[in-house]
């Protein structure tokens, strides 16, 4: 990415890890890898969508059927084999639908997976919002998705906040190109020609060739910039997080309006290396 201010950086020698990603982007830049179509959603998907519904607190038939559009037959199916599965319970009272307790037994159990990470970041998150005044996340790579595992929200009035969980594609937007310069080569390529790559905006970067040399800058300077790529109007730098672990970032974001994320650079580097001091 270059400096909007046009001024002069420091740039790391390339090393095999950089080599390697300049000759994987120039092979997919001469082979014209394309994304592949989304597909319609399938049961799963729908199943999802209900969870995520109910976890908002829509919990009437008739509510979840007007914002599904399903019909009543498809709703009832969906339905009872989510309570099947132990996911969902109905008061037999009201009928309304409820999450189970098995759930959230499964999300301690995911959480505790990064909590250590957490709590090791949350002092330098606090400090890094309060000194750049945007809204702070320390996100993690789960599979083909990235999630935001901690956020530390903006104290300004007009701010962006996504809260704990939300989830987008892996290769979207400053953090996307962050955690996937934690991965080897071989991983990438299998990643960019097989797994479908969405729109998440108009800016969202899809050619695989530009992904990788997004990432591949990322390897040489440390850090992504992003203007807009996940949701519009919004302006972000991410860090990877250097802890062995491969999976984790360091991400600040706020109105594009008012964040100049380049102005940040080195002290969202300065707070990762310290995180990684103490993850070590």
């Amino acid at each position: 990415m270059n400096d909007p201010a046009g001024g002069a950086r420091d740039i790391a020698p390339p090393d095999e890890h950089n080599g390697d990603l300049m000759e994987l982007t120039a092979e997919m830049q001469q082979e014209g890898t394309a994304p592949a179509p989304p597909k319609a959603m399938n049961m799963v998907g729908k199943s999802a969508q209900l969870l995520d519904l109910l976890a908002e607190g829509v919990s009437r038939f008739s509510q979840l059927s007007r914002i599904t559009g399903h019909s009543n037959g498809t709703l009832h199916r969906l339905l009872k084999n989510l309570s099947d599965a132990g996911f969902v319970s109905q008061d037999p009272l009201t009928k309304d639908y409820f999450l189970s307790a098995d759930l959230l037994r499964l999300a301690a159990k995911m959480e505790s997976q990064f909590s250590r990470h957490v709590i090791v970041a949350s002092d330098e998150m606090y400090a890094l919002r309060d000194i750049i005044g945007e809204t702070v996340c320390l996100c993690r790579r789960m599979g083909t998705r990235k999630a935001i595992v901690e956020e530390i929200v903006s104290l300004h009035g007009i701010k962006f906040e996504y809260g704990r969980g939300y989830s987008s594609r892996f290769h979207s937007g400053a953090t996307g190109a962050a955690l996937m310069s934690h991965m080897p080569v071989d991983d990438l390529r299998y990643v960019l020609e097989r797994v479908p790559l969405e729109m998440e905006t108009s800016k969202t970067v899809m050619n695989p060739a530009q992904i990788l040399a997004r990432v591949q800058e990322v390897t040489q300077i440390g850090y992504a910039i992003s203007f807009g790529e996940v949701t519009p109007g919004t302006a972000s730098i991410s860090v990877p997080i250097q802890d062995g672990t491969g999976l984790y970032a360091l991400t600040v974001v706020g109105p594009a309006t008012r964040f100049y994320p380049l102005g940040a650079a080195e002290q969202v580097m300065a707070a990762s290396r310290r995180i990684e001091a103490r993850l070590r």
